[in-house]
């Protein structure tokens, strides 16, 4: 996938000159025709779900508005949407490029319009913002109220170009350099180290590696794609700020791939809490909203609960225990911890499964 989604950032990359030789908001629709091309060759089972459904959501909508059909309209979408993206779940390969981002991105569409915060989009305004290249296989998550106003005053800015262009090289060097040789050459090397640990020890470890070579490789990629968008004049939203900054594992994951966070929090959270009064309960659904996102797997759906016992305890018996401890010391030990749990999930889990089977 990391090399697909490599070629579809540099077909971007070949996109630039295309939306700022088509002028205006064109510009823009005559990348995401490109998109399109790039998908179909890359992907046509995938592409031709991604274009019916964002073809076929929007003509529904203008239906449903006339009619007075728009939670009917609604349900069917996001069914539809969900049975798409469960397709491509439970499918290998190319059938599932582009799927994941493009059913978020679907289903924000679809709940602000049945809220009655947008009018249905346009057959052409929605193609355009589902099939916006740099986005449209590692995020972010960008909203299409939003992405609309962006495409609205767009305008040349050397400026912004060349710090879009900043944004890419620096993403690129964080994928290549320190992804793909420092930190792989380091896993190589504790593979090696720990060959005489246990089997949990050295399994946590690894992951916790892992964990530091997805950040590099992950921020880097939406960082290409952010800088992309930028040197076609559009501002997304951003995806990582300083997670390893964070004061604990909520403060983590508002930090962490922050377009899926604050998607599961506006469409996932704070509904089911609505729903149940039990923020606990919000954040379990959050959770699992984000591991089947992964996949669709019993490891998610541990993970999913791992993930909120640790958000629980570090808002609940962590602050208890680390009363006797100096603040600038908490504060250092805040990222080790951190990265401790989100580590721990694997040998974990690994060991829940052996006795679940």
């Amino acid at each position: 996938m990391i090399e697909l989604s490599t070629l579809v950032l540099f077909a971007a990359l070949l996109a630039v000159p295309l939306a700022w030789l088509v002028p205006g908001a064109r510009g823009i629709g005559a990348v995401a025709a490109f998109a399109a091309l790039v998908l179909i060759v890359a992907a046509p089972a995938s592409a031709a779900l991604i274009i019916l459904l964002a073809a076929v959501i929007p003509l529904a909508m203008r239906w449903g508005e006339a009619a007075g059909q728009r939670s009917l309209v609604s349900a069917i979408a996001c069914a539809a949407s969900l049975a798409v993206f469960s397709y491509a779940q439970l499918s290998t390969g190319a059938a599932r490029i582009g799927i994941a981002f493009f059913t978020l991105r679907q289903l924000h569409v679809i709940a602000e319009w049945w809220m009655g915060r947008i009018t249905a989009p346009g057959l052409g305004a929605h193609l355009r913002y589902q099939l916006f290249l740099p986005a449209l296989i590692v995020g972010p998550v960008h909203r299409m109220p939003a992405f609309e106003r962006e495409i609205a005053r767009r305008r040349w800015d050397w400026s912004q170009f060349l710090s879009g262009a900043e944004r890419v090289l620096m993403g690129a060097f964080s994928v290549e350099v320190i992804g793909n040789v420092v930190v792989h050459g380091f896993k190589i090397w504790a593979e090696d180290a720990l060959q005489e640990s246990t089997v949990f020890l050295r399994s946590w470890a690894l992951s916790a590696i892992d964990w530091i070579s997805l950040f590099f490789t992950f921020a880097g990629m939406s960082a290409i794609a952010i800088g992309l968008a930028l040197m076609m004049g559009v501002r997304l939203e951003e995806n990582f700020n300083r997670p390893w900054a964070a004061r604990d594992l909520l403060d983590f994951w508002s930090r962490w791939h922050m377009s899926l966070t604050n998607w599961c929090r506006d469409y996932v959270y704070r509904p089911v809490m609505a729903l149940t009064r039990s923020p606990v309960i919000g954040l379990v659904a959050a959770m699992l909203a984000i591991g089947l996102w992964h996949q669709y797997s019993l490891y998610y759906v541990l993970w999913s609960f791992w993930q909120t016992a640790g958000v629980v305890l570090s808002r609940t018996a962590l602050p208890v225990l680390a009363r006797p401890v100096p603040l600038a010391l908490r504060r250092a030990m805040a990222p080790v911890l951190i990265l401790g749990w989100l580590a721990m999930a694997r040998p974990v889990i690994d060991v829940l499964k052996e006795v679940i089977r």
